[in-house]
């Protein structure tokens, strides 16, 4: 079983991006290794689910 490159999601993750209004590379990576993570939990979704929303609301800007 492989280790993932970058921590999970945590609601103080979620709400330091929410804070900058800034979604980095690495906030997305962060989230794309969740989401190929095949035991990711409810929690977790509804932490990225919150962030996609931010996005496509235009809370959060998406950074290069």
């Amino acid at each position: 079983m492989q280790t993932p490159a970058f921590p999970f999601l945590t609601e103080q993750i979620v709400e330091r991006i929410f804070s900058s209004g800034e979604l980095t590379r690495d906030d997305r990576q962060r989230i794309q290794s969740m989401l190929l993570n095949e035991s990711i939990g409810d929690k977790e979704l509804s932490l990225i689910e919150r962030v996609m929303e931010g996005v496509v609301k235009g809370i959060l800007d998406v950074m290069n």
